[in-house]
């Protein structure tokens, strides 16, 4: 970590930990350290600030059931309204589990890896213990990078001023809690694809951070004339990543602007996971910052608050089952070397019918076994799945091994419903989670689907990179003026079992 960003920590922490810290913990549940100083300590009053403060806000509509959410951390006087503002989306929804990744600001850039407890059985709050989910912890310190240290925890706010929140609009839920340190890239995709197998439908993941902050305490003076309004635009640049699922734009954020969000670790960890679900769309929920609220703006630290939900598709859930299931009768046909029958247009929805391209994929326990498609519309999308379902079964990379009519409960088949190709004319538009790419030089050309690389935590180098291989050209043929990239996206649906991981 650089000199400029240490001091801007060190000042952080010196200014912002007043919780009373005390001895490490010998038992097993943790105590609030932070009630009664930097949120009310007694459950009445506390119940009643958080509920009103959810009624006050005054958060865009949210479609959907949420994902994720991005919330800050400070005294309760300056933050909770902020985060209040996207707690108050998930009231009436229901959560099993909250993964909340947060940081230890005493040892920012002190430890290395995520911090996970291993003994703890709940967290202690003036509204009640939240539970520990202890399978899913002992689970994640099964992986490389978790790791367990109390000390990291004792006095820590950024993960516990999220419970009392979380325990007003959410309800009951089981918690598991991280302590986000240092990451390398390597390490923030381990971490990922440790996480991202828990976020299933009654899961919530979090992640604490403040925001930008700004002034001589801080040492952090990008600007001196203007504050408000400068803080403002930096607040929008640092959003604009945010709101696309964009993680490798959020680190080129901080790159340029060396703006001091204390949460990046968390944030990052964040994007990175649910791009390896596939990504998702978010609204900001509220904005705020203390000088604002203050009127002093020498220092001022910026909040802001995001909550995360599936991208929204074309293909209702019946049209799905319905080119599911006539992939899955095109296959079992061609395997069994019967005729495989073109279905009836006219029982079909208008979308299917509709010019579509495509792709099939069909995997046996997670092995490929084919993957064909086309990437232009050349016909309705119902007859793009015949084709290419077929096509699939010859997939001429196993044509010493190919699939048999002996697989054909095993098989497990995906459809990936493309949109139209752009020409991408700056890679920084490439957003991993989202989009597929297509590489051309010369006679030369590849193809990777969106899920190739989310699946594997790329990064967009690492995705550009790969597209080339698969091109059979060298691996930084993107960055040469004369290749051709195109972006495009792609609604990604297969059959209930399980997915596997190996895609073409």
């Amino acid at each position: 970590m650089d000199t400029n960003h240490s001091s801007w920590l060190l000042m952080a922490a010196l200014l912002s930990c007043a919780c009373t810290a005390g001895p490490v913990f010998a038992a097993k549940v943790r105590p609030s350290y932070c009630a009664g100083t930097w949120y009310p300590g007694d459950a009445q009053q506390l119940r009643e600030q958080i509920d009103q403060m959810m009624s006050d806000a005054n958060a865009p509509p949210v479609t959907g059931k949420p994902l994720a959410v991005i919330a800050p951390h400070a005294g309760y006087r300056y933050s909770a309204p902020v985060a209040a503002a996207a707690y108050s989306t998930l009231r009436g929804q229901k959560y099993d589990r909250v993964i909340v990744l947060a940081f230890s600001h005493r040892n920012a850039g002190r430890y290395e890896g995520i911090e996970v407890p291993k003994e703890l059985t709940a967290y202690q709050t003036p509204l009640g213990d939240v539970p520990i989910d202890r399978e899913a912890c002992d689970r994640l310190l099964a992986a490389p990078v978790f790791l367990s240290d109390p000390s990291v925890d004792a006095g820590e706010h950024s993960l516990e001023l999220q419970l009392p929140l979380l325990q007003r609009a959410v309800g009951d839920f089981k918690l598991v809690p991280m302590l986000v340190g240092r990451l390398s890239p390597e390490q923030c995709t381990q971490a990922a694809t440790a996480i991202a197998p828990l976020l299933d439908d009654n899961t919530l993941l979090v992640a604490s951070s403040d925001f930008t902050h700004y002034g001589p305490n801080y040492g952090y003076v990008p600007f001196t004339d203007n504050a408000e309004a400068n803080l403002k635009k930096l607040a929008e640049q640092a959003a604009a990543p945010l709101l696309r699922g964009d993680v490798d734009g959020f680190l080129e954020h901080l790159q340029d602007t060396r703006d001091t969000i204390c949460g990046r670790g968390p944030i990052t960890l964040l994007l990175r996971t649910l791009s390896m679900k596939g990504g998702a769309e978010a609204v900001r929920t509220a904005f705020d910052t203390s000088g604002h609220m203050t009127g002093d703006w020498t220092n001022s630290v910026t909040y802001q608050s995001f909550v995360f939900t599936h991208k929204k598709g074309t293909i209702n859930e019946q049209d799905r089952a319905t080119l599911l299931r006539i992939a899955r009768e095109t296959t079992a046909a061609y395997l069994a070397n019967r005729e495989v029958k073109t279905p009836d247009a006219s029982a079909l929805s208008a979308k299917l019918t509709e010019p579509g391209a495509c792709f099939v994929t069909l995997q046996n326990h997670g092995r490929l076994r084919g993957c064909i498609g086309n990437m232009t519309a050349v016909g309705p999308l119902y007859e793009s799945v015949v084709h290419n379902a077929v096509a699939a079964c010859q997939d001429p990379r196993f044509l010493d091994n190919p699939i048999t009519a002996a697989e054909l409960g095993s098989i497990h088949i995906e459809i990936s419903y493309l949109t139209p190709m752009q020409r991408v004319h700056d890679t920084k538009d490439i957003i991993v989670g989202r989009h597929g790419l297509l590489i051309s030089m010369g006679p030369r050309r590849g193809v990777l689907l969106p899920q190739v690389a989310y699946e594997r935590g790329w990064t967009r180098d690492e995705f550009l990179a790969q597209t080339c291989r698969k091109a059979g050209l060298p691996l930084d043929t993107w960055k040469n003026p004369d290749a051709e990239i195109y972006s495009f996206e792609a609604e990604v649906f297969g059959e209930p079992e399980a997915k596997g991981t190996d895609k073409p």
